[in-house]
């Protein structure tokens, strides 16, 4: 299919379709978990972005990463002309991606690349969905770098858009399971947990 073509089949569907390479696929539904954490984003931009010239939009704005290719991020940055009638951004400066545990592989690895050839896009930001972190992929001179947020005080600065993203904000009303630590070895022994008393005792007459 054409983008056109394309954008006329999904007219008359209820469900999420993306272009690759020429060809319709259907996309995985999202759960409550994953569209909070989009939410809180687009609502956290929304805020921020309100009447300056790039603007947050859903997941219904398509963005074109090659020829015959339209992918649909939980969040994009458009800071291009407003077109009212368009089906996908004009300039997606930053797009984001919530992780699914189905397409936490794919999104976090072959969709960045994918984005990663499109010149217009500054930012791409992953955010986890099992843990309150984040990692953002920004244009240095002609590469890229990446930097991850993880801590609960960590903002997310974006000057490109004009905007900054808090960690707090992402995962606002949202719980987490505590991280599993693992002691450290027992540098005598070599075993967690030490067992150096119980061989002492184990030694005794």
């Amino acid at each position: 299919m054409t983008e056109d073509q394309f954008f006329d089949f999904v007219q008359d569907r209820d469900e999420k379709w993306e272009l690759v390479d020429g060809m319709p696929v259907m996309m995985a539904g999202a759960n409550q978990r994953h569209q909070a954490i989009a939410a809180n984003t687009f609502a956290s931009l929304y805020n921020q972005l309100r009447g300056k010239p790039c603007r947050p939009t859903t997941a219904d704005t398509g963005v074109s990463t090659s020829t015959g290719t339209i992918r649909y991020p939980d969040v994009v940055v458009d800071c291009g002309r407003r077109e009212d009638q368009s089906m996908f951004a004009t300039e997606p400066t930053l797009v984001i991606e919530v992780l699914s545990p189905s397409t936490r592989s794919f999104d976090s690895h072959r969709k960045v690349l994918e984005y990663k050839s499109n010149p217009d896009i500054k930012y791409i930001l992953i955010e986890d969905t099992d843990n309150a972190c984040c990692l953002l992929h920004f244009r240095e001179g002609e590469g890229w770098e990446e930097t991850m947020y993880d801590s609960p005080d960590a903002l997310i600065d974006l000057p490109e858009i004009g905007a900054t993203l808090a960690l707090s904000d992402i995962y606002d009303g949202l719980e987490f399971r505590p991280r599993l630590v693992r002691q450290p070895l027992c540098p005598t022994c070599g075993e967690t947990p030490c067992v150096c008393d119980k061989n002492e005792s184990s030694m005794k007459p």
